[in-house]
């Protein structure tokens, strides 16, 4: 945006208007500094701001590629607010200072605090879970995702890890793995009735990961995982035991869209992810699909207005290990631990958000939800006329609150709490680190 130019130094205006216009239709690099960043690396920010580069030689320099068309002014602040929009940035401020025929960019970061712990806690009567750990969204400084987290099912011991790098030395390659051992009580519906089955699935999965620009991401994965169904309740129905091999691959397209505005959100995302199941004792393989897309929008000083549009849809095996579940912990708060199951979904939560509280040093906050989370699945087997059938409808509203810590990245303590429209006597409370969506 700024450049060296053959004029003598006349006014601060006259500069900047020159500045402007040079950046506008020529396009130049800009001479940046930078102080406050005491873990961020300098490769970070390259490897995500668009033309950005690492002066040689001095770590605290960067220049930067203007663009074409773009009045100075909005070009900063566009690149503020991409700034801003990293994990690892709180604040950035800048300013401009002239030095005979150089400008120079400074700017002032505040670093979030990136490393937290995960606690989730939720259930309704007789079916309880919790889950403790914690999650560095920018280890070594570089943006790295490292997460490790033990979760309580029923009395059932699971635990997960996981390491991301989505900038492997800077470039627009990345690279995950991921292990993970996930098992629980769950009912499973047969045509003649229900049957608990403890469920455990032990999986080992690798990703590759290509950035084709900052928000804009796919991502390529095998996974290779072993299911394990026994049943816990005398019954004559489904098989005492289940035990089965699979390998899956997994595509994930990801586009976001979104600024962050302190704790307040604008903008949208989209997840698109496909999986294939493929089960080598001769099964024919396994089709999932879903897409998440999430919409933000700004109300006021003080409200924000969330939706998320979740849809699902897989190969429609008549069979009561069906993939889509009804569950508080990722869907509709307050409808217990996968209660349901389903081989397609339709699924939209609704949230207001508004802010009650700050502090005066805009540290702390709070902020007051309502909520409406519906959904409704296909049966397996069944066809799409189930998902207006009564009986596959869940719709529960609630309220909630969020303790926001603005120190460190989406640092949220969320307690929430779902009533069913339909049965009031079916009802319970969520809580964990996050928003919901």
């Amino acid at each position: 945006m700024f450049s060296t130019l053959p004029f003598r130094r006349f006014s601060f205006g006259l500069v900047l208007f020159f500045l402007t216009f040079s950046s506008s239709f020529l396009g130049a690099q800009v001479r940046m500094r930078f102080s406050g960043l005491a873990r961020t690396q300098v490769q970070y920010l390259t490897a995500r701001i668009p033309g950005l580069t690492a002066g040689e030689g001095q770590d605290s320099i960067l220049q930067y590629q203007s663009g074409f068309g773009t009045a100075l002014p909005a070009q900063l602040e566009r690149l503020r607010q991409d700034l801003v929009n990293l994990p690892a940035l709180q604040r950035a401020t800048y300013r401009l200072e002239t030095n005979g025929k150089d400008t120079t960019v400074h700017w002032d970061f505040t670093e979030s605090r990136t490393l937290f712990p995960v606690v989730n806690l939720g259930g309704i009567q007789g079916n309880f879970y919790y889950q403790l750990g914690f999650r560095d969204s920018h280890w070594r400084g570089l943006g790295q995702e490292l997460a490790a987290n033990y979760q309580n099912n029923d009395g059932e011991h699971n635990f997960y890890f996981s390491l991301r790098n989505s900038a492997y030395r800077g470039s627009r390659w990345g690279y995950g793995i991921e292990f993970r051992r996930y098992a629980a009580i769950e009912p499973l519906y047969f045509p003649e009735g229900q049957v608990n089955y403890r469920y455990a699935n032990l999986s080992l999965g690798l990703d590759l990961s290509y950035t084709f620009r900052p928000r804009q991401r796919l991502t390529v994965g095998l996974s290779t995982f072993t299911e394990d169904f026994l049943k816990t309740t005398q019954s004559p129905l489904g098989p005492d035991r289940l035990r089965q091999r699979k390998y899956l691959v997994r595509f994930h397209h990801r586009i976001d869209q979104l600024d962050y505005h302190g704790a307040r959100l604008s903008g949208s995302n989209h997840q698109s992810i496909g999986q294939l199941v493929f089960n080598p004792g001769g099964q024919p393989a396994f089709l999932i699909g879903w897409h998440d897309f999430r919409w933000f929008r700004l109300l006021g000083q003080r409200g924000n207005l969330a939706a998320r549009l979740r849809t699902g849809l897989s190969s429609n095996n008549d069979s009561p290990f069906a993939p889509f579940v009804l569950d508080s912990q990722i869907n509709i708060r307050g409808s217990g631990n996968r209660i349901d199951r389903g081989t397609a979904q339709l699924i939209l939560n609704l949230e207001y958000r508004h802010l009650v509280w700050a502090d005066r040093q805009q540290r702390f906050s709070a902020q007051l939800v309502g909520f409406s989370d519906l959904g409704t699945w296909r049966n397996p087997g069944g066809d799409f006329r189930d998902l207006i059938e009564r009986d596959n409808i869940r719709h529960f509203v609630g309220v909630g609150l969020r303790l926001i810590s603005h120190q460190s990245n989406d640092t949220v303590i969320r307690l929430d709490f779902g009533r069913d429209v339909f049965d009031g006597r079916q009802r319970g409370f969520v809580a964990g680190f996050g928003q919901y969506f």
